[in-house]
């Protein structure tokens, strides 16, 4: 999949995200579905964080900004990458991630889409020339670089497009 691709992919699930904020109450957007686990809200905030936290590794990337590396993505983020998709087997979030999911407000879900949406965009055309030897470490998979990293986001946040769906089921 080309950077486009991947960038058009991430836009489709973030306006998919938006259209189904539209569509809930506030209070349903809140509350924790009855099977446990995470509201839509804390999904979002979730999304929202590790696509905010990928793209400033994606800026790192463009301005060379991390350590030179001959290695690349590790065996499993080979296979994720590969796929265009997370295993599937329930992985939990890495603890320093989850431990940052907060309530959000529907307006700030929004808001917080739409400038990592602006970002991306702002930041595509620079993608384009960044030399594939540039790359970032993700702490679980390894070392990516930009392409990597907008696969990475991408496959994240359709991943949990099917966890909001598993909400909307369960209540």
């Amino acid at each position: 999949m080309s950077l486009q691709a991947s960038a058009s992919s991430i836009k489709d699930a973030i306006a998919t995200y938006l259209a189904w904020l539209k569509e809930m109450e506030e209070e349903d957007f809140t509350k924790s579905p009855p099977d446990g686990g995470w509201s839509y809200s804390e999904v979002y905030c979730h999304v929202i964080q590790v696509n905010v936290r990928s793209i400033l590794a994606v800026e790192r990337c463009i301005y060379a900004k991390g350590p030179r590396s001959a290695s690349g993505p590790n065996l499993m983020a080979r296979l994720i990458l590969y796929m265009g998709r997370f295993p599937p087997i329930k992985i939990k979030a890495h603890q320093k991630v989850s431990s940052i999911v907060k309530t959000l407000s529907k307006e700030e879900a929004r808001n917080d889409m739409l400038v990592f949406c602006n970002k991306l965009q702002d930041l595509l055309p620079k993608l384009m020339k960044v030399p594939q030897h540039q790359r970032t470490r993700h702490a679980r998979l390894g070392m990516l670089n930009c392409e990597e990293w907008l696969k990475f986001i991408d496959i994240h946040t359709r991943h949990h497009l099917k966890q909001l769906e598993r909400i909307r089921k369960s209540s």
